[in-house]
């Protein structure tokens, strides 16, 4: 607890004696046998504490819900044949369904890196890796390989 923000409690509550470091741990230890000034001042911390948890979880469920929500739209604008994205997070976003892309690509290898059945590809696979100038016909074009692969 900060020094200034004790003294203002204090002061409201008309207390003049000083506060030594051990009544301070006692009290926060054993608040029973702590002053109602104090058990107030805890009160209000943990009130505080609970409200900034409350605004930080609904910061990132929020975060969350508007990143489903931008994939959506990223998702059709790639099925839709888009070539460019106006925010970096839609961009990210379509970087990183054309890496998945890519690396089931490459897992739908047989015995040499390039030679691929494309059964597995879906549409929107097909068209991130589009976008990001992959075509699964063309192993040159692959931005994954295997570690096997002399690429």
């Amino acid at each position: 607890m900060k020094v200034h923000v004790i003294a203002r409690w204090m002061c409201s509550a008309g207390v003049t004696d000083p506060l030594t470091a051990q009544n301070a741990r006692a009290w926060k230890a054993d608040p029973s046998s702590a002053p109602e000034w104090f058990i107030a001042l805890l009160a209000e911390q943990a009130a505080r504490a609970s409200q900034r948890a409350h605004r930080e979880r609904q910061a990132t469920i929020e975060h969350e819900h508007r990143m489903m929500v931008l994939r959506d739209k990223v998702e059709k604008q790639l099925l839709a044949g888009a070539r460019r994205f106006r925010s970096p997070d839609a961009e990210l976003i379509a970087l990183d369904i054309a890496f998945r892309a890519s690396k089931e690509l490459v897992r739908g290898c047989t015995d040499v890196c390039g030679d691929t059945a494309q059964e597995s590809m879906t549409d929107l696979d097909t068209a991130a890796l589009r976008w990001a100038g992959v075509d699964p016909s063309s192993h040159l074009t692959w931005i994954v390989h295997r570690g096997d692969c002399p690429a």
